[in-house]
């Protein structure tokens, strides 16, 4: 996340926690989360925060908003896989990805 995406998230953080920035510098801990989470998505983050408002009675720390938004954050290239098998079983488009993952589990196949 950049910075502002990190002053975004707090902005809806103390909502929740009203008390997150008490005693610290809200710059200086915008800085500080951005360089903890820089290949964190503010979705996945934000989707992470609303699951923890749910449990937790104090704010959290990076490390549980992290944890929190491991179930939201996409496997990485399972995007494309499952595009081009869903273009194949629902359109009947043969994409050229789809055609390259068949001819993988024909060369697998061959091998056994």
């Amino acid at each position: 996340m950049t910075r502002g995406e990190v002053a975004r998230l707090h902005a809806m953080m103390t909502t929740y926690w009203p008390n997150l920035t008490r005693g610290t510098d809200p710059d200086a801990m915008v800085k500080a989360w951005a360089l903890a989470l820089p290949d964190l998505p503010l979705a996945a983050a934000e989707r992470g925060v609303i699951d923890l408002a749910a449990t937790l009675k104090w704010p959290p720390s990076v490390a549980e908003v992290r944890e929190a938004a491991r179930p939201y954050l996409a496997p990485c290239g399972a995007w494309a896989e499952k595009f081009a098998r869903d273009a194949h079983e629902c359109l009947g488009l043969e994409t050229p990805l789809y055609r390259q993952m068949q001819l993988e589990v024909q060369e697998h196949k061959r091998l056994k």
